[in-house]
């Protein structure tokens, strides 16, 4: 039987960080005279390349180099806040990624994060400890954001699994639609924040451990 794989969003996903995520872009939209109501920000901003939200913003086309000055502007603000808060990974998470370790199911980590972000997650939740460094698939500016299916199509093909055999878990309303659009066989959904996802009928879970780990036992 070809083999399972699994593949993590990581913001909102193996880390709950929305509420950060949100306080960082309010000090940064503050900046620049912006401001975005929660309706917004969920459209425009989580699950989504910086490329795209940026654009919307200023509403124009943006270079390279100006989305990689200006998203870690923003990162600034966000990096500090995790340190001051403190991080860790989702309930019932980390005891997950170890069952499927175990069980040689393979995983990887999409993530419309930037470089810099991902470095600062490696270390501080020592990644390498559970995921080879080229199944973290991140924002490299080459990939189309979420909802795209790019991120986890490329995360699929890097772990080597097919798309039908491949579980996707995901917050983010952007996430899940590109998830859908790699073909995924199982979607999850991972509700960190009580939200509500209109269209979406996948499983939903608030801790890792009512995921069903017999799955992977098949």
């Amino acid at each position: 039987m070809p083999k399972q794989g699994v593949v993590f969003d990581f913001n909102g996903t193996l880390f709950w960080d929305t509420k950060l995520q949100n306080d960082s872009w309010d000090c940064f939209l503050r900046n620049y005279g912006f401001s975005l109501n929660e309706e917004q920000k969920i459209k425009y901003i989580h699950g989504i390349n910086a490329k795209d939200t940026f654009e919307y913003l200023f509403k124009r086309k943006m270079r390279a180099e100006e989305v990689d000055r200006l998203t870690e502007e923003k990162e600034v603000f966000y990096r500090q806040m995790c340190l001051d808060e403190g991080m860790e990974f989702a309930p019932g998470a980390e005891a997950l990624i170890r069952f499927l370790k175990e069980n040689n199911v393979e995983i990887a980590i999409a993530t419309a994060s930037a470089k810099n972000n991902v470095e600062f997650f490696i270390e501080h939740f020592g990644l390498l400890r559970y995921f080879k460094r080229d199944h973290i698939i991140f924002n490299n500016g080459r990939l189309r954001g979420k909802p795209h299916p790019d991120l986890f199509a490329k995360a699929i093909e890097a772990i080597g699994t097919k798309p039908a055999r491949t579980t996707i878990f995901e917050d983010s309303l952007a996430g899940l639609e590109a998830a859908k659009r790699a073909g995924a066989g199982n979607i999850v959904v991972v509700n960190s924040t009580n939200a509500s996802y209109p269209g979406f009928d996948h499983q939903q879970i608030c801790h890792f451990d009512e995921f069903d780990r017999s799955l992977f036992l098949q």
